[in-house]
């Protein structure tokens, strides 16, 4: 086969498996939740992202991180900052942002593995972002919201083109 035939037989074959793949790849999907040393519930999204990390957190008897606007759904599910949970506002307030901040608390705080709670459409990227800065040390878990798909198409192609930045031009560590 010549160089035009590969070059065309490639193009077609990465068209046809590659939005496959990708899309295997962005499917919602939990890890298996290690015994963590802290459970960090990511900012924004409702308060299902909440209800999971206390509930993990007081599985493994775990430190809580609430970060952001998870506060807010901390506090409705009766947590408070600096008396039940640990709260803190990364910066950038992003996952990429969050990720930077809990791998620096990590390493001062000598946590082992960390348990990060977020929505079931998010799992992909947050695990994404948070193993490039802890490695293995990350189990990412997903709460699905009340009445509401795992992932939507439009959270789909989002999620996907997060994953491309964050592969490339903003990684996270």
């Amino acid at each position: 086969m010549r160089a035009t035939g590969w070059v065309l037989f490639v193009l077609v074959g990465g068209l046809v498996v590659g939005p496959g793949l990708l899309g295997l790849y962005l499917l919602p999907s939990d890890d298996e939740p290690l015994d963590a040393d802290v459970v960090v519930v990511l900012g924004g999204a409702g308060v299902e992202r909440a209800r999971l990390g206390i509930e993990l957190a007081e599985r493994h008897d775990a430190t809580l991180v609430l970060s952001s606007s998870a506060a807010v759904f901390g506090e409705k599910q009766g947590r408070t900052c600096s008396v039940d949970a640990l709260c803190i506002e990364p910066e950038p307030e992003t996952t990429r942002g969050e990720a930077q901040e809990i791998a620096r608390l990590a390493e001062q705080e000598g946590w082992g593995h960390v348990t990060v709670a977020t929505t079931a459409f998010h799992t992909s990227r947050a695990r994404f972002l948070f193993r490039q800065c802890l490695g293995d040390r990350v189990s990412v878990v997903g709460a699905i919201r009340d009445g509401q798909p795992p992932i939507t198409a439009r959270q789909l192609v989002q999620e996907g083109l997060g994953i491309i930045a964050a592969a490339t031009f903003q990684r996270a560590c």
